[in-house]
């Protein structure tokens, strides 16, 4: 799912805190792989596939 036609369609429809929430799920996504010791830059992307899984799960 793209995140920006969400949140543009989210506040058309006059939800503005859904948007923002889309928003801040889209960060936490991106900074997931940092917190959960990323190694794909290595080539361990199963490594760090199953990483981001159990720190998913522990939280």
């Amino acid at each position: 799912m793209k995140t920006r036609p969400s949140m543009r369609a989210a506040l058309m429809l006059g939800l503005p805190e859904v948007a923002r929430n889309i928003s801040h799920a889209r960060r936490w996504w991106r900074a997931l792989p940092a917190l959960a010791g990323h190694e794909a830059g290595k080539g361990n992307v199963v490594s760090a596939l199953g990483l981001m899984l159990l720190y998913v799960a522990g939280l």
